[in-house]
């Protein structure tokens, strides 16, 4: 029987993630028809057994498929853990991937430690990269990045919140320069339920709460409204024209501005903090090097 080779089993358990061969091909940088190869010749060399099946529209695992993911599943973690520990002791950190939504929020205190960490491991290095409005863990639990950068509170069982960045930002929301609240010096969570108000997509209900409560102290409820946006320039065109109100922080406000939008502070809503998460049973040594600078405080000059 032919060796199988470990790109195959990584690849197996990328198209058992994704279910789609588009977008498990997207992930491994290959086309459609590769992941098919490979596939193909995974399931010969492990006896012709079918690890998936396949109509016209749906991709599903087999039973044969469920049970070698099940088992691979730690199997490769545990690889993974290995070789990175044997390459953390041979060069140190390497890369360090870190996703953030904007570059708002704990950015001074990030900063920071990244230029500590770099100065205490040559040759290693943080790379940013922005997670996308409507996936804030997406890439996380994809394993495209190593942290991300998150509002508090959260509650995901995948997920461990670590070192805090910030944790004072003022609660605000942003309005068109023509909307009634726009003139305000600031408001209540009440003032909202007479308005339609655009929720946070793509980040867990307890951070969405946060951000919005989704009624008023007396009970009203909020007037959410499905208005998703890709990117910050197309949330500021929409508040420019008075469609909505975007509840946030000052740090988010302040950053991203626009001449038709303007900022109101919420005076009944505690301020947000934001710190680092990480995948829980993900054994990363590089990971862990730079949250320790992370925690760290610096000695005074």
């Amino acid at each position: 029987m032919a060796d199988v080779e470990l790109r195959e089993l990584r690849l197996f358990l990328v198209l058992a993630e994704e279910l789609h061969f588009g977008r498990a091909a997207d992930r491994l940088g290959l086309t459609t028809s590769r992941v098919s190869q490979t596939l193909g010749a995974l399931e010969r060399k492990l006896g012709n057994e079918r690890l998936f099946s396949r109509t016209s529209r749906v991709v599903g695992l087999t039973e044969a498929g469920r049970t070698l993911r099940d088992e691979l599943v730690p199997a490769v973690a545990g690889l993974d853990r290995v070789v990175r520990r044997a390459r953390f002791r041979a060069v140190g950190p390497g890369v360090v991937r870190v996703g953030l939504l904007n570059a708002a929020s704990g950015v001074d205190a990030l900063t920071r430690a990244i230029e500590r960490f770099e100065a205490a491991y040559p040759g290693a290095a943080v790379q940013l990269s922005t997670t996308p409005f409507a996936d804030r863990l997406g890439p996380l639990r994809r394993r495209e990045v190593d942290l991300v950068v998150t509002r508090l509170p959260l509650d995901q069982p995948d997920v461990v919140v670590g070192p805090v960045l910030s944790d004072a930002d003022r609660r605000v929301v942003m309005v068109g320069r023509s909307h009634p609240l726009a003139g305000r010096a600031d408001l209540s969570v009440e003032d909202l339920a007479d308005h339609d108000v655009r929720r946070p997509y793509g980040v867990p209900a307890e951070v969405a709460e946060a951000t919005c409560p989704s009624r008023t102290p007396s009970g009203r409820r909020i007037r959410f409204i499905d208005a998703p946006v890709g990117d910050v320039a197309e949330l500021l065109l929409l508040l420019a024209r008075g469609r909505l109100v975007h509840p946030t922080v000052a740090p988010f406000a302040r950053h991203f501005q626009h001449p038709d939008v303007v900022t109101v502070g919420v005076r009944d809503l505690p301020p947000s903090a934001c710190a680092l998460a990480w995948l829980k049973d993900r054994d990363d040594p590089a990971r862990d090097a730079f949250l320790k600078i992370v925690e760290e405080r610096p000695t005074p000059a």
